[in-house]
């Protein structure tokens, strides 16, 4: 994969006002001016999406020049996870669901967001799409009633600012414990899972990989690090740009993205050491969809050989993007065979190995719980982990986590709010104690 590496991910920002008028509205029509209901536009297609502002760009101009006379509207309704809440929550306002919310299409936001989704009943199954395979190393790239699919596919690992680095003689992380190290004291940066999805996955895959009790030790020890917590995750690799911190976590995409900016000189990108895996970033259509035909239009598009083109190609290339190179693994395995002369990413995906496993469907159950649970007992208490942490440099000794059974346990009764509090206030507690 290629090692010279996100521009920035601010979406197009619609009303807020706007936004909950409409997905209010539902159904097959929509509110005009004066309050009556009128036929929704066949031409207007509604995305929410947590897709930065390049990526909208680049896929509305393609969708346009095969589809003249559309018209794209893009909800910015925050991160991955804020994404997911909305649409959850204004599900949850409808006696009937076939009514929908005012939006058509849900276009980026991570595995697991998809498959709560799906769970839910509110994605609407899409046709067949053969030419991408069910799974990549056992992570699944369809829903299993094909209610969504990957649209791309993406790894995860640490980006880092090496001029920095290599001034202040900083150790260079090979894995996600190293993060962890006292040498990285208020060096490195994390997002907030109960906002960014991409950090949801991340700490995912540092429990998945290393194990839940060592695992809980590197989330602890790397938190203890952090100078702070930030909402979203690309404001991360701006940060490492700038040089406000050294290391984060970062999706492969951001950190091909802001290397091709600041230059390899500058900055670097890291495939944690044996603990890489690769999931995908679906596309869905939401249930009730005023468009649904147009919907499945532009879901056809992004999963078509021309739509993946605009993934992986430069900037300029014969059918890429026009503006900006999005620097992101296409899901078509056909697409490597060769890669094209234009292409970004250097490697094909399909003929690597994920390196230990990774269960999708675990990360699913327990999503709320443990974000909630990162936010209860790291993100809460930052300030004394970090004390501790600075002060003693033993922040790796602490597990500050249930055990994984219990959270398993625990995500049936998430929903039930008095429960959740009451848990959490628990944990909170515990945390406190244990931190000092």
């Amino acid at each position: 994969m290629k090692t010279t590496f996100g521009g920035s991910v601010n979406g197009i920002v619609i009303s807020g006002f706007l936004a909950l008028f409409l997905a209010g509205c539902g159904g097959q029509k929509s509110a005009d001016s004066s309050g009556a209901s009128t036929p929704a536009n066949s031409s207007e297609l509604t995305i929410i999406s947590p897709h930065g502002r390049e990526i909208q760009t680049e896929f509305e101009r393609a969708f346009k020049l095969k589809n003249p006379g559309v018209t794209l509207k893009w909800q910015d309704q925050g991160a991955s996870s804020e994404a997911l809440r909305f649409i959850l929550a204004q599900f949850g306002t409808k006696t009937n669901k076939d009514d929908g919310i005012g939006a058509d299409v849900f276009f980026g936001g991570g595995l697991e967001s998809y498959m709560e989704l799906a769970d839910a009943d509110l994605l609407q199954p899409l046709p067949a799409h053969p030419e991408i395979p069910a799974a990549i190393n056992g992570v699944p790239l369809k829903g299993e009633k094909n209610e969504w699919i990957g649209a791309a596919i993406s790894g995860f690992g640490i980006l880092y600012n090496k001029s920095i680095a290599t001034r202040d003689n900083l150790p260079i992380p090979k894995t996600w414990g190293d993060l962890g190290k006292k040498e990285l004291f208020d060096r490195i940066e994390l997002a907030d899972p109960r906002k960014s999805g991409s950090a949801h996955v991340a700490y995912e895959i540092i429990l998945q990989t290393n194990g839940w009790e060592n695992g809980w030790k590197i989330l602890a020890a790397s938190a203890g690090n952090a100078r702070t917590f930030i909402e979203s995750s690309s404001t991360l690799v701006n940060d490492v740009s700038s040089g406000e911190a050294v290391f984060v976590p970062a999706i492969d995409f951001y950190g091909r993205s802001k290397i091709a900016q600041a230059g390899a000189e500058k900055l670097g990108y890291i495939s944690p050491r044996g603990q890489s895996v690769i999931t995908p970033d679906p596309i869905g259509v939401l249930r009730g969809a005023a468009n649904k035909a147009l919907a499945e239009k532009f879901v056809a598009f992004v999963l078509s050989s021309e739509g993946q083109k605009v993934w992986m190609l430069k900037k300029g290339s014969a059918g890429g993007p026009t503006q900006e190179s999005l620097f992101r693994m296409a899901i078509f395995p056909t697409l490597y065979q060769p890669i094209p002369k234009d292409s970004l990413i250097e490697s094909d995906p399909f003929a690597l190995k994920n390196e230990r496993s990774y269960d999708s469907k675990k990360a699913a159950t327990r999503r709320k719980v443990l974000d909630d649970l990162i936010g209860a007992v790291l993100i809460e208490p930052h300030n004394a982990l970090k004390a501790r942490q600075q002060k003693s440099g033993d922040a790796s000794t602490l597990m500050l986590a249930p055990s994984e059974a219990e959270v398993m346990q625990l995500a049936g009764k998430w929903s039930d709010p008095v429960f959740r509090q009451k848990t959490l206030s628990q944990w909170r507690s515990a945390a406190e104690a244990k931190i000092g």
